[in-house]
This record gives C-alpha cells, sequence and structure tokens, in this order.
C-alpha cells in the first residue's frame, strides 16, 4: 500500500504544469481555466486588468514572478477583483504576489471589492488596496467565508461607503466569518463612512463566529463612522460570537467617531471567553457624543459575563482605554518607545540593540500556545534583528531584515526549515539524518556556540531563545531553547 502511494505521488508531482502569462495564455483567466490540480499559474510583471473567477478546482497556484509591487490585478472598477467561491478551497490552493486593486460593488449584496473567497486558502504576500463597496455590505477589502490561512499582507486604502446613511458597514478591510488565521499582515488606513445612522464595525477585520487567531499583525489608522448618527465599533478589530485569539499585535491611530463610538482598538460582542494578551495599544482613540474605550471594549451580558484581557500595554488612548473588561494585573500603562527601523516605525527600544532605553513592553508579556510562542521567537522586536528570547515582548514582531554574509547563511537556514521549530528543554537530540557523524548550534548571528555529539547533548547553559541546528550530512532545524 505504501509503495503503491509513493507511487501515486510521484506520478503527481511529475505531471504538475506550470502555466506562464502572457507567453504561454494570453490572461490570467485564460491561465486559470486552463489550470488542473497541482499546477501553478504563473503570472510576469504587469497590470493585468481583469476580474477573475476562479474556477471550481482546488490545488491551483496562483503566482507572481516579480511580487506584488510589480505584478497588479486591477479591477478598474467595475467589479469584484478576484472571486474564488465554486468550492470550499484547501490550504493547497493559493493566491501569493498580487496587487488586487480597485475593485467595486455598487449594489447589495456586497461582499469582498477586493476578494470574494471561501475555504481555507493561502492568501499571502499580496496587496489588498483601493477597493470600495458604495452599498451596506461586508469587507471592503476581502470577504472569507471560512478558515483562510492570510499573512503577511498589505491591506490598506479599502472602504465601505453608503451616502444614503442606515444600513451597515462590517470590515472595511477584511470580514471572515470562520476560524481564518492572520499573522504579519499590515492593515491600514480602511474605513467605513458616509450617510447618517448605521452600524460602522470592524475597521481592520470584523471576525464572524469560530475560533480565528489574530497576532503579530499591525492596526494602523483605520477610521470607523461619520459624523451624524450612528454606531462605531472596533475601528481595529471586531469580534462577534467568536472565540477569537488575538495576541502580539500593535494597535495605532485606529479611531472610531460617530454618535456611539467604542473600542477604538478591539471590541467584543456576543462572546467572552476569546484571549486578548500581549497586544499594544497606542494612541487610538473614540470621538462623538458617547465616546467610551480608545483601547479595549465589550459590552457584560446579561448573565454578567466580562471580558477578561491581560498583558496588554495601553497609553494615549482617548478618552480613555477600557469598557466593560476586566483587566488583568499583568497590563501595563506606559510609553511603548516605539522606534524606527528598517522594516518600519514599530520596533521596541532597547539598549541591546543601541537604543538608550529598554521599551516597558520588553520581556513584558506571556506565553500564549506552543505555535504561536515558537514564531515569535524567531521574529524580533529590536532593529537589530535580534531573536525574542526571553519572555515574550507585547506587540507586533517584524520578520529579520535582509542581512549580509554569515547572518544571511545562518538565518536562511530558519527558512528552509519545514514542519516547524522544534522545542527542546535542557536536551537536543540529533536529528534522524543518515550519514551524519556530528551537528552544530549556531546562534541567529551565524557563530557556532556548540558541537554535539550523537546522543542527548546538555546544552542547559545556552541562553533560551532560537537556535539553528545543523548536522554534517546538511540536514538543519529551528531549535528554540527554554
Amino acid at each position: 500500500m505504501m509503495k503503491s502511494a509513493l507511487v501515486l505521488l510521484a506520478a503527481a508531482a511529475a505531471t504538475a504544469a506550470v502555466i506562464r502569462v502572457p507567453s504561454q495564455q494570453p490572461t490570467i483567466q485564460a491561465g486559470l481555466n486552463a489550470a488542473l490540480s497541482g499546477d501553478t499559474v504563473l503570472v510576469a510583471a504587469g497590470t493585468y486588468y481583469e476580474q477573475l473567477t476562479w474556477p471550481g478546482v482546488d490545488g491551483i497556484q496562483l503566482l507572481s514572478e516579480a511580487g506584488a509591487e510589480s505584478t497588479a490585478i486591477d479591477g478598474a472598477g467595475s467589479g469584484r477583483v478576484v472571486t474564488m467561491t465554486a468550492l470550499d478551497y484547501t490550504g493547497a490552493t493559493k493566491l501569493c504576489g498580487f496587487t488586487l486593486a480597485h475593485g467595486r460593488i455598487l449594489n447589495y449584496p456586497g461582499n469582498g471589492a477586493g476578494l470574494w473567497c471561501r475555504g481555507a486558502p493561502e492568501l499571502c504576500h499580496n496587496r489588498i488596496v483601493n477597493n470600495r463597496m458604495d452599498c451596506f455590505g461586508y469587507g471592503g477589502g476581502a470577504f472569507a467565508e471560512g478558515a483562510p490561512l492570510f499573512h503577511d499582507n498589505l491591506v490598506a486604502w479599502d472602504s465601505i461607503v453608503n451616502e444614503g446613511g442606515g444600513g451597515w458597514r462590517y470590515g472595511a478591510g477584511v470580514f471572515c466569518s470562520g476560524s481564518g488565521v492572520f499573522y504579519q499582515n499590515v492593515f491600514f488606513e480602511n474605513g467605513a463612512m458616509g450617510g447618517a445612522g448605521g452600524f460602522w464595525y470592524g475597521g481592520g477585520i470584523y471576525l464572524a463566529g469560530g475560533t480565528p487567531l489574530v497576532f503579530s499583525n499591525l492596526f494602523l489608522c483605520n477610521r470607523m463612522g461619520t459624523t451624524t448618527g450612528g454606531i462605531a465599533y472596533g475601528a481595529g478589530i471586531y469580534v462577534d460570537s467568536a472565540q477569537a485569539y488575538i495576541v502580539n499585535n500593535t494597535f495605532a491611530g485606529n479611531v472610531c467617531s460617530t454618535a456611539i463610538a467604542c473600542g477604538a482598538g478591539v471590541f467584543v460582542q456576543h462572546n467572552w471567553t476569546s484571549v486578548i494578551w500581549n497586544n499594544i495599544f497606542a494612541e487610538n482613540a473614540c470621538q462623538g457624543i458617547a465616546p467610551n474605550a480608545g483601547a479595549i471594549a465589550s459590552y457584560p451580558d446579561t448573565l454578567g459575563d466580562t471580558l477578561a484581557a491581560d498583558f496588554n500595554n495601553v497609553w494615549g488612548n482617548l478618552p480613555n482605554d477600557y469598557y466593560g473588561v476586566k483587566v488583568g494585573p499583568g497590563s501595563l500603562n506606559a510609553d511603548p518607545l516605539f522606534v524606527a527601523g528598517v522594516r518600519g516605525d514599530f520596533y521596541l527600544s532597547q539598549i541591546l540593540a543601541g537604543q538608550p532605553d529598554n521599551s516597558p513592553c520588553v520581556d513584558a508579556g506571556t506565553a500564549v500556545r506552543p505555535d504561536v510562542d515558537s514564531l515569535l521567537r524567531t521574529w524580533t522586536t529590536r532593529t537589530d534583528s535580534g531573536p525574542d528570547s526571553a519572555a515574550p515582548d507585547m506587540g507586533y514582531h517584524y520578520r529579520w531584515q535582509p542581512l549580509v554574509g554569515t547572518e544571511q547563511r545562518a538565518r536562511s537556514e530558519v527558512r528552509r526549515v519545514r514542519g516547524g521549530p522544534t522545542v527542546f528543554r535542557g536536551v537536543v537530540l540529533l536529528p534522524a539524518s543518515p550519514g551524519a557523524a556530528h551537528s552544530s548550534l549556531f546562534d541567529l548571528a551565524g557563530r557556532e556556540v556548540a558541537v554535539l555529539g550523537p546522543g542527548p547533548n546538555e546544552v542547559s547553559y545556552l541562553a533560551p531563545g532560537a537556535y539553528i541546528l545543523r548536522t554534517s550530512a546538511g540536514a538543519a532545524r529551528v531549535v528554540i531553547l527554554r
């Protein structure tokens, strides 16, 4: 049975095709229509004025050759950019490396002017920007039914506008109705506005149901509401009936502005078991006749259940920080001391990275869950890219910046690891690698810190953190020492 399965897998790999656009197919739609499961549609740099309908085939990968900065699918203001609703797609279906721009929906029902998807496709390294819905609806940038893997995307300047007033505008950036996973995304200047009255919920993300995971994202300057009447909640994130994990994100400059405005960072409704830990909320604001809670808000239910939030730093939020929230003892209220680095403006000041002071958010978080914690320890809040190796820092963690020489070589091993990090407590066991006589442990600056012989090796003398384990046979994996 095993031999037959291997033969089938080998045959499938051998028959997978790469379909190039425009050299082999003139349009992206033509490339998708020609693709079978396992095929890759590879698109050359350029702007493609198309409105794509994904075929009813799971396992197609739509990728760009030059990345999102150089490759755009433009809806030209006359419809949705990409529709992926023929199936509940799995993670084998991928849409990566494109700018999805200028989608526009004029009439209700309005779902996702930039993208509408179902199932659990992987959506990564895209720029979902300048998409607009001119009606009541859900998801100005993207509408997801299911559990997408949504990472390393920019979602910016997407909007839901209804000049007639009334109605609802949910998820100006992204609306997700299931257990999606969101990390390393930037949600910037998305907004819902227009008309008197109505409901404005979820400027960055609206989470509806399921058990979504949102970690290590930036929510910046998203805006919900209008100057005349209505209710605006959750300019960063609105949680509706979901048990959400919202951890290690940074919320800055988000605004709810209307008659009743609450929870400019995060607003939680109808489920008080969500985990809101290790986040930074800085200078978010609620404005209007009855503003409240620039950071985190929730309305307790009739049974008295209350949202609990802990290990968050709230600073400079207006008119106050919390409403309807039980604040845990690990919470802070202090200037996070943001500093600019090679990838952005939200690193944390740290003496070891060359700044004069340590941010109060350094080592001030708490362990969340193993899959999240291990990734955070291979990312950084430091301008010199040193890993987060002690207690988790609060807030967003950057990926490493491009480096050269020994550091680049060592860190490239991290990117090639398959199956994720391995956690050891006190000892490291050699990986199963035929022909490996020994292995070496490297720190993330490329320095060899230990040579390991066969069998268990005691390494408790090393500082906790991420290391690269390389064998003499060439295998490598990430090691997280606790």
